[in-house]
């Protein structure tokens, strides 16, 4: 029996491990890539734990697109002809105006001003990072997104952060010059304080096994990721607030079939693959790679892309459709409940990132899909814009062609759906989409569940509703969901509810206040939609309530 055992590096914002940029194969995982920021993506996050950003209206040609072209026309972004600089704090803050606007991200300066009137949050809120360091103000919303690929063409140069205090005393402990000093003498990010988890390894004649006792109890399968090919291993496992990552080119060939052994007890964690020689014994588990054994916080965690497969394409309505992705051989991910995926693709030069929550093929228990079990496929439901940038090209993708998707992320826990009495979602639109998987496993999977469960659905036409048949079926056959579809530009043949989102409607719509209850407010929708309903919804007394699955 062969095994090995140690805890892993923790690793500093600056070092963090950047997953995709692992060589693991072509076509496997590919470079995070996104658009800054993304333009109407619903990237899933809760107000209780982030801000939420609001959307402008953009003046006419201030599009993503007239951006890009800007970016490729040959026009100095600049504004210092092209020249690469070393920028020192004390110089960044002289550039704090609309009219000279420079900004700091991840040690690069950019000229931003050429950019403000593109920035879907608007003018006031880039401003917020005018003249400083705005890497912690940009994480806030936008951690996954690759600045360098919008903002190529504004790049000033290197931000330069002199720690004067730490070159001061290592100068009176005999270093001659900055040259000699840790960093150069510029100031180094903390490591953060992270309880880790250990690794370990053992086998037998038919297996071998990959242990990771990561101290959790809490952790499900839904919280690892298993990616192998050929003799490459990654494994991540999101947990609490941080990722661990397992990096190994195994000793030998291993089935692409991964068993997964979880003890709730421990947090322990077990990846079992079948050798392809059985009754050969291994030396070692293999090469560690890149980052192997190491936990980063999950604010810092860059997910990690693999190509899938598009299987099927089917119309839902005029102009949304729901897709089957098939994951690669030998992944294995299973998304949580209200998590979503991001989606890249190279838009004249620039890779644009959407992201997209996950749902399920159908609200009917008979409709579904055991492959959403087994972490080998998934859904998502989506509406294609004519004059979008990413949306567009995936409404020409015929099954067999490829997407670069992302390792799955959200804050949403399946823990609040059990302790809830009461679940009440404000959807618009595509917002419906996390409400999908929420409906249906309160209604549906949960079989002890006794909870309430509400839906005010808002659309501007009746051919807009998603799945209202589903909708309708699953409200005659159950009497605890009651849904409301309210249409903003209905005809005259429409008898339902009519307008936008008020007050009364949501104070109809909720629980009256009460000790012995536990309401779950759920809202999803364009950024305005979402900021209301939550701010009616805390005036009425459910502060605590609400979880906002905002873009």
């Amino acid at each position: 029996m062969g095994c090995a055992s140690s805890s892993p590096k923790k690793w500093t914002p600056s070092e963090q491990p950047n997953l995709t940029n692992l060589d693991m194969g072509e076509n496997f995982l590919n470079p995070v890539g996104a658009s800054f920021p993304s333009l109407g993506s619903p990237q899933r996050i809760s107000v209780s734990s982030q801000g939420g950003r609001n959307k402008v209206q953009l003046k006419p040609g201030h599009s993503l697109m007239d951006w890009i072209r800007l970016g490729r026309s040959g026009k100095d972004l600049t504004g210092v002809g092209g020249r690469r600089l070393d920028v020192t704090p004390e110089e960044l803050g002289k550039h704090n105006t609309e009219k000279d606007c420079w900004l700091a991200l991840r040690g690069k300066v950019y000229n931003v001003t050429s950019y403000l009137e593109f920035h879907p949050g608007g003018v006031d809120e880039l401003m917020r990072g005018a003249g400083k360091d705005a890497t912690a103000l940009f994480d806030e919303i936008h951690k996954w997104v690759n600045a360098e690929s919008m903002l190529e063409k504004c790049l000033v140069g290197r931000y330069k952060v002199e720690n004067q205090m730490l070159k001061n005393t290592l100068l009176r402990k005999g270093s001659k010059t900055s040259e000699n000093l840790p960093n150069g003498g510029f100031l180094a990010p903390a490591t953060p304080p992270l309880q880790t988890p250990r690794f370990d390894w053992y086998q037998s004649g038919q297996t071998v096994s990959v242990i990771v006792y990561t101290k959790c109890p809490e952790i499900s399968q839904d919280d690892i990721i298993v990616d192998i090919q050929g003799r490459t291993l990654l494994a991540s496992m999101h947990i609490k607030q941080s990722v661990y990552t397992a990096h190994i080119e195994l000793e030998k060939e291993v089935s692409l079939d991964c068993k997964m052994n979880i003890s709730g007890d421990s947090g322990k964690v077990e990846l079992v693959f079948e050798k392809t020689l059985h009754d050969v014994q291994w030396s070692s588990i293999g090469k560690h790679l890149n980052h192997h054994n190491t936990y980063v916080s999950y604010n810092h965690f860059n997910p990690a892309y693999r190509d899938c497969t598009l299987e099927a394409v089917k119309s839902i309505t005029h102009d949304t459709r729901l897709y089957t992705m098939c994951l690669p051989p030998g992944t294995r991910m299973t998304v949580p409940v209200g998590h979503h995926v991001h989606l890249k693709h190279d838009v004249e030069g620039v890779e644009v990132v959407r992201s997209y929550t996950v749902v399920l093929p159908s609200l009917q228990p008979g409709c579904q899909d055991l492959r959403l079990e087994q972490g080998q496929a998934l859904y998502l439901m989506v509406k294609v814009y004519p004059q979008g940038v990413l949306t567009p090209w995936l409404g020409t993708l015929k099954p067999g062609e490829r997407i670069p998707i992302s390792s799955h992320q959200g804050t949403f826990k399946s823990s609040q759906l059990q302790e809830c009495s009461h679940l009440v979602m404000f959807a618009a639109g595509t917002g419906f989409t996390p409400m999908v998987r929420l409906i249906y496993h309160t209604l549906v999977e949960n079989t002890q569940s006794k909870c309430c469960v509400k839906l005010l659905f808002f659309n501007k036409k009746e051919e807009d509703i998603l799945w209202n048949d589903q909708l309708c079926a699953l409200a005659e056959c159950n009497d605890r969901f009651t849904f409301t579809n309210c249409l903003s530009e209905a005809d005259d043949s429409w008898t339902g509810l009519r307008g936008r989102i008020t007050k009364k409607m949501v104070e109809q719509y909720l629980p009256p206040l009460s000790d012995n209850d536990h309401p779950l407010i759920c809202v999803c929708g364009p950024t305005p939609f979402t900021n209301t309903v939550i701010t009616f919804a805390q005036e009425l007394g459910h502060k605590e309530h609400t979880h906002a699955f905002q873009g």
